[in-house]
């Protein structure tokens, strides 16, 4: 059996701009690549469109450990779909934060949307603060203290 890591989590954006707003500004995450990919074949290959053309930015956290990759599809154009986290193969990205509190209640100001606020959860015998919060394209996002 092969041996796996993971290199990075990738989600498709509908907007770049808005997106970095999000990931860059609020969440603190600092950009690391941001390319253009267009009249590439391999690309076209890999992701299975002819005339690909993609905006690709890659974050990481202060830590460099974790890696978040965020792709715009300009051409063929993005598609906005709906995405419940009870919908099958919907992704989420759950981060470690020092003090939900505090970055709930900035965040909130900033207009994010929450389901709700830090609420502590019990398990397997151990307390933590969690919630899902949610990005521009409504991408779920989960905060955890431990």
């Amino acid at each position: 059996m092969s041996r796996y890591t993971v290199d990075h989590h990738s989600f498709t954006v509908s907007d770049m701009e808005q997106s970095l707003e999000f990931y860059r500004d609020l969440l603190g995450l600092e950009v690391i690549k941001n390319a253009v990919r267009k009249n590439l074949p391999a690309y076209d290959q890999i992701v299975g469109f002819a005339d690909a053309h993609l905006h690709i930015v890659a974050l990481q956290d202060e830590d460099e450990s974790f890696k978040l990759e965020l792709i715009q599809y300009i051409n063929p154009p993005g598609v906005v779909a709906e995405r419940d986290v009870h919908h099958v193969g919907i992704s989420h990205l759950g981060l470690v934060v020092e003090d939900i509190h505090a970055l709930y209640h900035r965040l909130l100001e900033a207009g994010v949307t929450f389901n709700c606020p830090p609420l502590e959860v019990v398990i397997a015998g151990r307390t933590e603060w969690s919630l899902y919060m949610f990005d521009p394209d409504r991408i779920p996002i989960e905060l955890m203290q431990k």
